[in-house]
């Protein structure tokens, strides 16, 4: 077989992202503060748009009617495409196409904020004073001195001869951020020709310098120059640093105590003094600078009126007093007769049993059936007002209320508001109820409801100034071509932000609804949930939702909180529900926290104790979270008298 070049065609169908979808899930996986980076690369690169300011939003926001008008227009539309012909196109205004009558109308939309928008848009001039403190302020910010620098400059004003200082040097570029020695002697000997004796000889005034513990070849060596340092070489620590080190890291304190003639106890105690020496003596010069987060997402929490007519344990108010009433055969009252009528069997029967016991409370299956039995009478077809209105007595309060009550019920049924109907009638009933019995008039509902930081998105529009060079019939069609194609692609970009916070709150607001408890109560309470049970609810597709909630951050009542930390898996309980990992990793803190330090809790014990609670794991999944914890095993967090 001859090799050679030889041409050919196949047809395939392949799947691609076009450039703009890119670019839309490029914002939409942004946060905010690169998204602004973003957006303001943007406004550099198309002439068209331009960022409205705060106080033009307002006014917006304050013209209703304009804002309707301007939405069913879509003035962010770019104009249809209009092809002219130089050689043939008509001298007068006369418009070869609608493009004209149809950027009239764009036009019109405008005028009633043109003013506006000429008051608001006046240029900031910069003035020379304020040039010179803007400089002024760019120039005092300083940059943190990285250990490398810091040992140089001490390196400068030691008094090491010109070849020791080399050698300095060469040790100080093999020295990590942590102040560790990262080769050794004999390598760097190896490397540079330069003898072990002197390496080791500027070694040892390189150790000198500040901090305490740097140019150390590793932990024991670090420690131990701190408390040389510090003139400790005669303590039981240093002791136990030098000779003892290997039982120190295994945590065997009584082996330490027996080869020392020294107690367990006063081991340990020697072992916490060494835990407040600084095993990463650099770090305080490399630390990384702080990283600060805005929420994109707030939950706000409202309390409001309960619609629910339904009567719920919590609405009785005494419990003992209505059993009481509803149970005593003697009460001939004629509203209370009839709710007793209107009770079912088994609940009567366990009124009159509940009257031959002691009276003190009720249980809770005897006020179950009541509040079923009173939800039925409330939703019931009855009006009990119109059917005891002029027999029974009502509060002064309670007469208001049932009459306006009743007049919007009347007002309603002319209408034909069926569903509005069904609600009146059965807030009339409820409220008949609670004037002849111990129950709540009124329950409050907390609401959890999730807003976006508008303020912290830039707003958008096309400029005025290109949709008037539109409208000039001077225009050549190469100019009209130019502001077609951005005023297109500032459209899209318009659009594409506003599809981002509308699915980033999508996403938000499923996630505070499937986790209420954990607004309530914190994260022990925390439930599983997937991206892709959200993603069904949302109407995207699950990579969607990794993208929307990558770097994203909510704040919430229990606090700020990265939006994938609510995206949890579960772990299944004995009675067949689920929680989520987060949840039992902080029930085996709790547990950790809570146990005997002289006998901790082994990883069968801790199994043994989720058991009781209902939660059914492995040991190895214990010892996983328990890892992630940053929680020793139980034979290195003994502790001894």
């Amino acid at each position: 077989m001859s090799a050679g070049l030889q041409l050919s065609q196949r047809l395939s169908q392949q799947m691609v992202l076009s450039p703009q979808l890119q670019h839309s899930l490029a914002l939409l996986q942004a946060p905010v503060l690169e998204l602004k980076a973003m957006v303001e690369q943007e406004l550099q690169l198309n002439p068209v748009l331009e960022e409205i300011g705060t106080l033009e939003v307002d006014v917006e926001a304050r013209e209703s009617k304009a804002e309707a008008e301007a939405v069913a227009a879509d003035p962010t539309e770019p104009p249809m495409d209009v092809q002219f012909d130089p050689a043939v196109e008509k001298p007068d205004d006369e418009p070869v196409d609608r493009f004209s009558e149809d950027l009239q109308k764009l036009l019109k939309l405008d005028e009633e904020w043109r003013e506006v928008f000429a008051q608001n848009n006046t240029v900031n001039r910069v003035t020379p004073e304020d040039e010179e403190r803007r400089q002024h302020l760019f120039d005092s910010l300083t940059t943190g001195q990285s250990l490398q620098e810091h040992l140089l400059e001490q390196v400068r004003f030691s008094e090491l001869t010109h070849e020791q200082r080399e050698v300095a040097e060469l040790l100080i570029g093999n020295i990590d951020d942590r102040g560790y020695l990262t080769a050794q002697p004999d390598e760097l000997t190896f490397s540079t020709g330069v003898s072990t004796e002197r390496i080791l000889e500027v070694l040892s005034v390189l150790q000198s310098f500040e901090p305490a513990g740097v140019g150390a070849r590793d932990l024991r060596e670090c420690l131990m120059l701190q408390m040389e340092r510090a003139g400790r070489t005669h303590e039981l620590e240093y002791l136990i640093l030098r000779d003892h080190m290997e039982e120190l890291g295994k945590r065997r304190f009584p082996e330490i105590a027996r080869q020392l003639g020294i107690t367990p106890a006063e081991a340990q105690d020697a072992a916490a003094r060494l835990a407040r020496l600084d095993p990463r003596p650099g770090s305080d010069y490399s630390r990384d600078p702080e990283q600060y987060v805005v929420p994109e997402l707030e939950v706000v929490r409202r309390v409001a009126d309960d619609p629910n007519p339904e009567i719920y344990l919590s609405d009785i108010e005494d419990p003992p007093s209505l059993a009481e009433i509803l149970g005593d055969p003697d009460d001939d009252d004629a509203v209370i007769s009839h709710l007793r009528y209107r009770l079912s069997m088994q609940t009567r029967e366990g009124l009159r049993q509940w009257r031959f016991s002691d009276r003190e409370s009720v249980s809770e299956a005897l006020l179950g059936g009541l509040c079923e039995d009173l939800t039925r009478i409330v939703r019931g077809e009855e009006r009990l007002y119109e059917r005891f209105l002029g027999e029974a007595s009502f509060s002064t309060a309670a007469d208001k209320k049932l009459k306006a009550c009743a007049e919007a019920l009347a007002a309603e049924e002319q209408k034909g508001s069926g569903g509005v109907t069904e609600a009146l009638s059965a807030e009339l009933n409820r409220l008949f109820l609670c004037d002849f019995l111990p129950i709540t008039e009124k329950r409050q509902r907390v609401e959890y409801d999730v807003v976006g930081k508008d303020e912290l998105m830039p707003q958008l529009r096309i400029s005025s100034t290109y949709k008037d060079l539109l409208a000039q019939s001077e225009t050549s069609s190469e100019v009209r071509e130019y502001v077609r194609d951005k005023i297109k692609a500032g459209k899209f970009l318009i659009k594409s932000l506003n599809q981002r916070q509308s699915t980033i709150l999508s996403i938000g607001r499923e996630i505070v609804k499937r986790q209420r408890d954990f607004m309530e109560k914190g994260v022990e309470h925390l439930k599983p949930m997937t991206m892709v049970m959200v993603a069904e609810v949302v109407g995207v597709h699950e990579t969607t939702v990794s993208r929307a909630v990558s770097g994203k951050f909510m704040r919430t009542p229990q606090g700020i909180f990265e939006m994938k930390f609510f995206f949890t898996s579960g772990v299944a309980t004995a009675d067949g529900q689920t929680v989520s990992n987060t949840s039992v990793k902080n029930i085996l803190a709790e547990l950790i926290a809570g146990e005997n330090p002289a006998k901790p809790l082994s990883d069968d014990q801790l199994v043994n104790k989720l058991k009781e609670k209902n939660i059914m794991i492995a040991r190895r999944t214990v010892a996983k979270y328990r890892a992630e914890l940053n929680v020793l095993p139980s034979h290195l967090r003994r502790t001894y008298q």
